[in-house]
């Protein structure tokens, strides 16, 4: 049995040798491999979080602006109220539209309450109309803190 481990000693370091040869480069690939992913998913997210982060106060600066206006606009009187308000109002909400994301279900239900609360404003003063221009922006501002909340959390999983 002796003789037998002798004689295959060779033949065993010479396999002990190939494998060394032949998985040591496999599995520093894999491994290096697998660092390269998580240095770019690192990067990608030094890169997409403060854009997001931009993005979610540019977006609470714009809904506080809309939900304001419309507010003082509906609050200020038929003689009190002028053209260039409401242009404003209507470029504010456009401007909106361009900052949601149309797959988010948030989002659009976010833009049904705008766009209810902006038509209140064109259908005159009536305490129905009344009612339902504050339902529409009380709504709005719900929304608005559901999304920018919901938006929040996700710049906070990113980083």
């Amino acid at each position: 049995m002796v003789e037998f481990v002798k004689s295959a000693l060779p033949f065993l370091s010479l396999v002990i040798a190939m494998l060394a040869v032949v998985v040591g480069p496999i599995v520093s690939m894999r491994i290096s491999k697998n660092q390269n992913a998580n240095n770019l998913r690192i990067a990608n997210k030094q890169i997409i979080a403060p854009i997001r982060q931009s993005w979610v106060n540019e977006l609470r600066v714009l809904l506080a602006e809309i939900t304001g206006k419309c507010s003082h606009y509906w609050a200020s009187g038929y003689e009190d109220r002028t053209d260039a308000e409401y242009q404003y109002i209507t470029e504010s909400i456009n401007k909106l539209n361009l900052y949601i994301n149309s797959k988010e279900e948030s989002h659009l239900k976010l833009l049904v309450h705008v766009t209810e609360m902006h038509n209140a404003l064109l259908s005159g003063g009536s305490i129905e109309s009344d009612a339902g221009f504050w339902n529409s922006h009380k709504l709005t501002i719900e929304q608005s803190q559901f999304v920018l909340k919901k938006e929040w959390e996700r710049v906070k999983n990113e980083i």
